[in-house]
Parts: structure tokens; C-alpha cells; sequence
């Protein structure tokens, strides 16, 4: 009897230990980049970048990053849902996708314009959805056009755009971001916009840019845009910003610095009907070229640097917040959050006209940025324009 019950642990043991019910990986299709955009008819677009295999381990063996073969091809396809345009580009690979490598989205400007109320309903009930996967606009332009773009530190451009958000300053922005803010009522979403930058004579391959913020209003329509040093401000107002490098015009000459451990806070009040909101901005800065006849080094002449570096920046935020409620009039920087935390009984009584009263939020702002480093000297070098 008891030979019986070890054969018949034996054989329970050789059913359940096997992946019987499985996929083996290379039945998968790597699903690593996706676009939306919107067609000509009106419809709504899909492309996927899917990795190639084959291709991917002719490159190991000696082809190299900046080889002409691709690791990836791109697959487009057109209809009315998002589920539907997934079966359509099943139905053009004999592997079955893999949504868990994916690692970002781009968005035409056009379909933004639109607006992607409907898209990101997919996104939230779809469980193979990676809530970290970066999204992106693209700026003027397709998503499929960054998909096809060949670069040559990566064989997909999906990724590519990703390591770019990391390293250009504006954050990290993921599809979990967006839907969180969609799901507030006291902030408007934003997403980081990638532009497309044409090769030259000097370069072969094409590259990606990242230097501006989307803005979108309640519907999830983009309703404009903010490039440059407005969108760093904007960032760093919204509490995305940890670092920047920066030069600031003194009147006297030009000052470079590195901005670290950029922090925000931000205090609400209420004055009769009127909403005041003081924004503080705070981090520490390192000089890395000084154009001035100032000596950093000493503290006679360094803080007032200070003092007057801070009251530039501060009038800079302040001008970029005012566009932001006159022009666009999207709260995308949570003082409405901000009054919902502090005022939970105001905040019931006018987040459903949120809307039309940001606009006329009296906001100040507060930069206190120390410098912390100045370099090895103290003054600039002497040159040939300072000699008398």
C-alpha cells in the first residue's frame, strides 16, 4: 500500500511541476513602443514598434547600435478602438504580443487637439498595461514618425525617447501620472512633448528633442503648449524638476550654474472670495561659469548674487503662472490640490467652477536658491576684454 501512494506522488509530481499551460518565449511578439495618432479620414491610428529578433542578434554578434539593419519593425493599422487596432496587428504577426515591454507612447498633436478621453479609458482597464510607461506629444508632428526613426544609441526609438526624458531636465512623466491627475479635480494633466529634429550634413540619423510641456484641459483636450525655460518652471512648480542647468543674464554678465534638489511648496489663503497662493521654490546651485567681475568666493558679494539671481527667477515663474491662467486658464500646477488639502469645505464649494476661478488666483512667488559651490576661483579669468 505504501509502494502504491509513492508511485503516486511520483507521477503528481511530473504533472504539476511542468509549464504545461505556458507560452515559451520566442512565441511572443515584443510590443516596445506605441503610437496613436489620427488619421486622415478621421479615424483613429495605432502604430507598434515590435522588436525583430533575428535582427537583434545579428547586431550582438558584431553589428553594433549604428548599423543600418533594424531591431524592430513598424506596424500600423487603422479603425474605431484601441482593441480592435491590437487584433489588427495580431493579425500581422505570426507571434502573439506582449504588451509587458512597452515602454512608451506617443501621441500625434493632432489626436491631442482632439482629445483622448476615450484612448486612456483603454489604458485603465487593459491588465496588460505598464502604469510606468512614459507618454508623450509630439510636438508638430505623428507618433509613427518617432517609431520609424533609426537612431544609432538604440535600436528602438521607444526607448531612445525615454533615456532622453530621464537626461533633458523635464522628468519622468508615466501613463500613472497622467491618469492620476485626470482623476483630480484641482489639477489639469500635462505631458512632456518630443520634437523630431531633421539630420544635417553631419548627421546621418535623425534625433529626439524634449523641451516642451502639452497642456490639457479637463476633457483631455491639448489646448496649448509651453517650451523652453517656461516648461523647466513650470516643472519645477509642479514638484516634477530635481535638477537644471541654467544661465542667468545679471545686467553685468552671464552666470551658469547647476541647480540641485529643486523642492516646491506651496500655501493657499483666502481673502473674502479672493484666493491668494504663495509658491516656494528652493534648491541649491553650483557655479560652473562665472562671466562677471563678481567674486563668487566671497559672502560680501556672493549673496547679494544670491538675492538678486532669486528675485529674477522669481518674476520669470511668476510671468510663466500668469500665462498659464490668462492664455490657457488650466490649473496644470495643483494650487487647486493645494487648496483642497488645506481648505477641504472652501475647496466643496467652487471645484466645480475651478475652471473659470484659477484665472483670477492672485500667486506669488518665493525662490530661495542657495549658491553652494562657486569653483575653484573666485572671480572670472582674466582676459584680453578686461585689460585696460
Amino acid at each position: 500500500m505504501r509502494n502504491i501512494g509513492l508511485i503516486l506522488m511520483l507521477i503528481l509530481t511530473l504533472v504539476i511541476s511542468g509549464c504545461w499551460d505556458r507560452n515559451e518565449i520566442n512565441e511572443y511578439a515584443f510590443w516596445i513602443g506605441t503610437a496613436l495618432d489620427l488619421a486622415e479620414n478621421g479615424k483613429l491610428q495605432k502604430s507598434a514598434q515590435v522588436a525583430v529578433p533575428a535582427s537583434i542578434n545579428s547586431k550582438r554578434g558584431g553589428g553594433g547600435g549604428g548599423s543600418d539593419q533594424r531591431g524592430n519593425i513598424v506596424l500600423t493599422a487603422t479603425g474605431s478602438s484601441i482593441v480592435d487596432l491590437e487584433q489588427q496587428v495580431q493579425d500581422k504577426l505570426p507571434r502573439k504580443i506582449f504588451l509587458g515591454h512597452r515602454r512608451s507612447i506617443f501621441i500625434g498633436e493632432k489626436l491631442a487637439k482632439k482629445g483622448l478621453i476615450e484612448i486612456m479609458d483603454q489604458f485603465t482597464r487593459n491588465t496588460d498595461t505598464r502604469m510606468r510607461t512614459d507618454i508623450f506629444v509630439v510636438n508638430n508632428g505623428e507618433g509613427k514618425d518617432v517609431l520609424k526613426i533609426n537612431s544609432p544609441f538604440n535600436q528602438f526609438s521607444a526607448i531612445v525617447a525615454v533615456e532622453q526624458d530621464r537626461f533633458c531636465r523635464l522628468g519622468d512623466t508615466a501613463l500613472r501620472d497622467v491618469l492620476l491627475d485626470i482623476g483630480r479635480d484641482g489639477i489639469r494633466p500635462c505631458m512632456p512633448m518630443v520634437e523630431i529634429t531633421p539630420n544635417n550634413e553631419q548627421e546621418k540619423h535623425e534625433t529626439i528633442e524634449v523641451k516642451s510641456v502639452a497642456i490639457f484641459n479637463k476633457q483631455l483636450q491639448m489646448v496649448g503648449k509651453v517650451s523652453g525655460r517656461e516648461s523647466l518652471e513650470l516643472f519645477w512648480v509642479k514638484g516634477v524638476l530635481r535638477d537644471q542647468f541654467i544661465t542667468e543674464d545679471t545686467g553685468d554678465g552671464d552666470v551658469s550654474l547647476y541647480e540641485t534638489n529643486l523642492k516646491k511648496s506651496i500655501q493657499t489663503s483666502f481673502i473674502g472670495n479672493k484666493i491668494i497662493a504663495n509658491v516656494k521654490l528652493e534648491g541649491k546651485g553650483r557655479v560652473l561659469e562665472n562671466n562677471t567681475n563678481i567674486d563668487i568666493s566671497e559672502s560680501a558679494e556672493r549673496i547679494p548674487l544670491e538675492r538678486k539671481l532669486n528675485e529674477m527667477k522669481a518674476k520669470k515663474v511668476e510671468a510663466t503662472i500668469k500665462k498659464l491662467q490668462l492664455q490657457y486658464g488650466q490649473d496644470v500646477i495643483g494650487i487647486g490640490e493645494e487648496i483642497h488639502r488645506e481648505h477641504p469645505y472652501r475647496w466643496k464649494e467652487i471645484r466645480n467652477n475651478w475652471d473659470e476661478i484659477f484665472p483670477t488666483v492672485e500667486v506669488t512667488v518665493h525662490v530661495q536658491l542657495k549658491i553652494q559651490n562657486s569653483g575653484d576661483i573666485g572671480k572670472r579669468i582674466p582676459g584680453i576684454g578686461d585689460r585696460k
